[in-house]
C-alpha cells in the first residue's frame, strides 16, 4: 500500500478536496445552514497568518539579495551563472522569486575541489530552475504554524528533504558523481551547518547518494506539494460549497 508521501499529488489533492466537499454537502443538508461559515473564518485567519509569514520571509530574502548583489560579481562555473560573494563563507544558495540567482561564497572556491564545486553549483542550478526558494519558504511558514504537530513536521520536513534530493539527482544527470556531491556536502555541512541550501537535509541526501553510488535504483516518490495543499483545498471547498448552493437550505 502506498504511503501518503508516495501518493500521486493530483489524485491525493482531488481525494482530499472531494472528501471536504462531501462533508460540506452532508452537513448543509442535515442542519439547513451554511456549514462553511465558521470554517471559512478559521481558514482565512490561518491562511492570512501563513501569507504574512511567507511575505515576511520573502521580503527579508529580497533585502538580502540587494545587499549581496553589491558585494558579488558574476562568474560562470561549470556552465552555470553564479554570483560570487566577496568575503563570503563556504556556502551556496539561491535567492529570488521571479528571477532566482545562484550565490556562492568565495571561500568555496578555495576549499572545494573542481568536481565538488560542480556538484554545488549544479545542485543550486536545479533550485534556481524550479524556484525552490519560494517553495521552501512556503514550507517553512507552515512549519512555524503547525510545527508542534509531529505528523505535520514529519510531512513538511520530508517535503524539504525531497527538494534537496531532487537537486542532487539533477546534478548527477549533469554528470556529477555521487561521491563528489557527498564530499562537498560533508565539507559545507561540517563548517557551516546553518548554510541555507546545499547542506540541507543532509542525512536524507547521504542515504540517496549512497544508493546511487551502489547502483541501486532511486526510490520513486512524488511527495505532495504540502506548501500549497491547504490553500488549494480551502479555495476548492469554499467555491464548491457556494456554487453548489448548500448554504441555507429550506
Amino acid at each position: 500500500m502506498r504511503s501518503v508521501d508516495r501518493a500521486r499529488p493530483g489524485l491525493a489533492m482531488l481525494a482530499a478536496t472531494g472528501m471536504a466537499l462531501a462533508w460540506c454537502l452532508a452537513v448543509g443538508a442535515a442542519v439547513g445552514m451554511d456549514p462553511m461559515l465558521v470554517l471559512e473564518f478559521a481558514a482565512a485567519a490561518i491562511l492570512g497568518l501563513w501569507t504574512t509569514l511567507l511575505g515576511r520571509d520573502l521580503w527579508r530574502a529580497s533585502r538580502l539579495r540587494d545587499r549581496l548583489d553589491r558585494r558579488s560579481t558574476l562568474k560562470m562555473i561549470d556552465g552555470v551563472a553564479v554570483r560570487v560573494i566577496r568575503g563570503g563563507a563556504v556556502e551556496a544558495f539561491v535567492l529570488g522569486i521571479l528571477r532566482p540567482t545562484v550565490y556562492l561564497g568565495d571561500a568555496s572556491l578555495a576549499l572545494l575541489e573542481l568536481d565538488e564545486l560542480a556538484a554545488v553549483v549544479q545542485h543550486e542550478e536545479h533550485h534556481r530552475r524550479t524556484r525552490a526558494p519560494l517553495r521552501a519558504a512556503a514550507v517553512e511558514a507552515w512549519l512555524l504554524i503547525v510545527g508542534r504537530s509531529r505528523a505535520a513536521r514529519r510531512l513538511l520536513s520530508a517535503r524539504l528533504a525531497e527538494l534537496e534530493r531532487s537537486a542532487d539527482a539533477y546534478a548527477m544527470r549533469r554528470g556529477v558523481r555521487p561521491a563528489s556531491i557527498a564530499a562537498a556536502l560533508v565539507k559545507v555541512d561540517r563548517l557551516y551547518s546553518a548554510s541555507p541550501a546545499f547542506s540541507g537535509a543532509a542525512d536524507h541526501r547521504i542515504e540517496a547518494l549512497l544508493n546511487a553510488a551502489a547502483g541501486r535504483p532511486a526510490t520513486r516518490t512524488t511527495p505532495l506539494p504540502y506548501e500549497w495543499l491547504p490553500l488549494v483545498i480551502a479555495l476548492a471547498v469554499a467555491i464548491g460549497c457556494h456554487l453548489g448552493d448548500v448554504s441555507p437550505l429550506g
